[in-house]
């Protein structure tokens, strides 16, 4: 059974993606989370700490997916292509279906950039460790792994981008990706 914070999220999150940030109330929230709204502000003291929290979680999932993925793969070019890979499919399932995507982005890119910049390093800091592995292996030729995984973090922004994931298909999206890649490799190999 989901703890109350969990339930709350998942309201939250099905509100949000629905009916907006801005249309949705806390007595919304609370009725979804199947709670009373006092109880709510036990947990979160208002709607934008909720939806904070919301996305906090959510690209906290989407990161912690791609690196399980690169960790299942013993080859360092596998790993790369299952961690950028992973991460454009949690995202495209959590912003294909959001028709409201505008509120939270104004939410986040108002106030909270550092939590964004927050999750960027940790991104980063992931492809550094594949990229290191690549070089142990022999796979990639030596490089400044720190700063070839922010290049390639900035080169794969479109596929982690709200407004890309939301309006453009997941096979064109991974074509696209897989390309991207098997280019990246050309310029990383030995």
């Amino acid at each position: 059974m989901p703890c109350a914070t969990d339930q709350i999220l998942d309201a939250a999150n099905r509100r949000f993606a629905d009916y907006g940030y801005t249309k949705t109330t806390m007595a919304e929230i609370a009725a979804d989370a199947g709670m009373s709204v006092g109880n709510l502000y036990r947990h979160f003291k208002n709607k934008e700490a909720i939806a904070i929290a919301c996305m906090r979680r959510s690209l906290q999932a989407k990161l912690d997916a791609g690196v399980t993925a690169a960790e299942r793969e013993s080859d360092a070019l596998c790993a790369l292509r299952a961690f950028l890979l992973t991460r454009l499919r949690i995202g495209h399932g959590h912003y294909a279906g959001t028709r409201h995507l505008f509120d939270m982005m104004a939410l986040v890119n108002a106030g909270h950039r550092d939590m964004l910049l927050a999750f960027e390093r940790l991104v980063i800091r992931a492809l550094t460790g594949i990229l290191e592995q690549g070089m142990r292996q022999g796979r990639f030729r030596d490089l400044d792994a720190a700063q070839t995984a922010y290049d390639i973090h900035q080169a794969t922004l479109r596929y982690n981008n709200p407004v890309h994931l939301r309006f453009n298909e997941l096979a064109v999206l991974e074509r696209d990706l897989n390309r991207l890649v098997d280019l990246l490799y050309r310029g990383l190999a030995c």
